[in-house]
């Protein structure tokens, strides 16, 4: 929960009146904000990008508060034990289905603690732990990219074949094996650390232990 002012009171009201009413996990969300313009495109841009490519589904506007039961906050402190990331990111993955609650966020003329330097490592640290698309990324560029080096190896060869290797009547010795070793090699790193990258992911997920379902406890 902040304490700069910019999270209205009412606010807190309608999330503890949906707790009562038995919603596990009421999340707050930005209609509006006025950060200025550099950060609000850089809040904007974070949370499209979260929402692309990563297994969290944000609100519009995004989010930095929420009300969780205690069956949550004892399954995030017990089971999740979130490192390198954001509690609202870990909250938002468990399953619960969350409430959102819409509200205007007014402009509080403080200084911010919450530089842009800890919100960039923060932003970072919460994408590159919920998704695995900069590894899918790499897989995709080095299965074009061996793609792309076998076609352009056939190329080669066909014009070598055809005597379609010279330059200004110039023909350059070695010039096909060079292009087709560096064409074929640069493909098959890519893709080689594509496979790795892969393997890792899943390791990844698989140290940090934690549950594959978690079962909701009945009243």
């Amino acid at each position: 929960m902040p304490d700069d002012g910019q999270q209205p009171v009412e606010t807190y009201v309608q999330m503890y009146r949906q707790w009562e009413k038995g919603n596990k996990l009421v999340v707050p969300y930005r209609m509006s904000r006025n950060d200025g313009i550099i950060k609000d495109m850089f809040s904007k841009t974070y949370y499209k990008l979260m929402n692309a490519f990563s297994v969290v589904n944000y609100p519009p506007g995004g989010c930095d508060v929420f009300l969780a039961d205690r069956e949550l906050i004892d399954i995030l402190v017990e089971r999740i034990h979130p490192i390198n990331t954001s509690s609202t990111v870990e909250v938002l993955r468990l399953g619960f289905d969350p409430v959102f609650i819409p509200f205007h966020r007014p402009k509080v003329k403080t200084k911010s603690r919450w530089t842009f330097r800890k919100k960039l490592k923060q932003a970072t640290d919460s994408f590159f732990t919920s998704s695995n698309f900069p590894i899918k990324l790499i897989s995709y560029l080095g299965g074009i990219t061996s793609l792309f080096s076998g076609l352009l190896i056939i190329l080669t060869i066909i014009f070598k074949l055809l005597e379609l290797d010279s330059f200004a009547g110039i023909s350059i010795p070695g010039w096909t094996t060079t292009v087709i070793l560096i064409s074929m090699f640069s493909g098959l790193i890519l893709l080689s650390l594509g496979i790795i990258a892969e393997y890792i992911w899943r390791i990844y997920e698989e140290v940090k232990d934690r549950p594959g379902y978690i079962i909701k406890k009945k009243k």
